[in-house]
């Protein structure tokens, strides 16, 4: 419940960073081509009719239409990139820690700001040759870094997307097996079983290996039951027959729990019946009514089972039996005459 706003705020904060780069690119081009088209005029002839009242101001501005563009697109350039950085960090901040996703922005502004850099200078030169090779050049110093520490941020990045293993999981890769504690822009986290030791994988060694998922297997929660009770005389004579009868049931959806064993119980813990249920959940535990306690008549029971796998404990109610006063001092007096005569 406290989750879920927070990945909500993020989810807006991307799309609205992502709708200003958008923006951003589409009012570049569109001023771009607003001023090709007004000062982009070489001589007074080429100018249009309807611009020749302006062409001294349209020639003097000429010679300095490219720093202009070049200066619209640094600061444009500069608005896209800090935009789009800060769309990619607080979309990677939702997969992985802050340190990753501080990483990843940084990165996205580093090769934002090479792809500005190259595109000025394709702006400025005035040899399309010359910056052809520079771009080449450039190209070739990334894909030396690629093939040494950006494989691993590379891949780093497609397991955030694609996500083979999640937090918790517990795998063996490339000979070691751990939890996954922490996934890294350059490494896989994992921890050892018995938390002493923190191993780091590289990630590119993830999409180059197999990997051992240990399969979790999760018991279900036992469900709750209780006792639906039958009524009990409450005022009974020694030695008569008492029935406790009942259902066992789920408290949730009064399902019956057949080929349970219920017990019948004293305050002193003692058993004084047992029976098992059937196939309704019924039980029927008989009791010979007898006197517990020298000192009082009155006899407190409940109902218990004792729980399984699959169904939690439980018990009834106390029940409170009186055993007649009158008839025990009937059956002591006969007790008496017995032993007298």
């Amino acid at each position: 419940m406290i989750c879920m706003p927070r990945v909500n705020s993020s989810e807006r904060f991307v799309r609205r960073k992502s709708l200003k780069v958008l923006l951003y690119i589409i009012s570049l081009s569109i001023l771009l081509a607003i001023l090709n088209f007004l000062f982009g005029w070489a001589s007074k002839e080429s100018v249009p009719i309807f611009l020749q009242p302006y062409s001294d101001i349209i020639l003097l501005i000429n010679p300095y239409l490219l720093y202009i563009q070049v200066a619209l697109v640094i600061v444009l350039g500069a608005f896209i990139i800090n935009s789009f950085s800060n769309a990619v960090y607080a979309y990677i901040i939702g997969l992985a820690d802050q340190s990753a996703a501080a990483t990843v922005k940084t990165i996205v502004r580093v090769v934002g700001i090479a792809i500005l850099l190259s595109i000025i200078t394709s702006i400025l030169s005035a040899n399309p040759s010359a910056a052809l090779t520079i771009g080449s050049f450039s190209g070739l110093i990334v894909g030396f870094a690629t093939q040494t520490v950006l494989s691993h941020f590379v891949a780093g990045i497609f397991i955030l997307i694609v996500r083979p293993v999640k937090f918790g999981d517990i795998i063996t890769i490339a000979g070691q097996t751990g939890i996954v504690k922490e996934m890294r822009i350059m490494h896989l986290v994992l921890e050892s079983q018995d938390g002493t030791t923190e191993i780091l994988i590289p990630n590119g060694t993830v999409f180059s290996q197999v990997i051992l998922k240990k399969k979790i297997i999760i018991a279900p929660k036992p469900v709750k039951i209780e006792i639906s009770m039958d009524s009990v005389p409450g005022r009974v004579n020694p030695g008569s027959k008492i029935t406790f009868t009942g259902r066992l049931i789920g408290k949730d959806d009064g399902k019956p729990v057949f080929g349970a064993a219920v017990k019948v119980i004293d305050e002193h813990g003692r058993i004084l019946s047992s029976d098992t249920t059937g196939n309704d959940g019924s039980f029927k535990a008989t009791w010979t009514a007898s006197k517990i306690n020298p000192d009082s008549n009155i006899v407190r029971a409940y109902v218990k089972f004792d729980g399984d796998n699959e169904h939690q404990e439980t018990e009834s109610e106390k029940i409170i039996i009186e055993l007649a006063e009158e008839e025990n001092r009937k059956i002591r007096e006969n007790e008496s005459l017995k032993a007298h005569g």
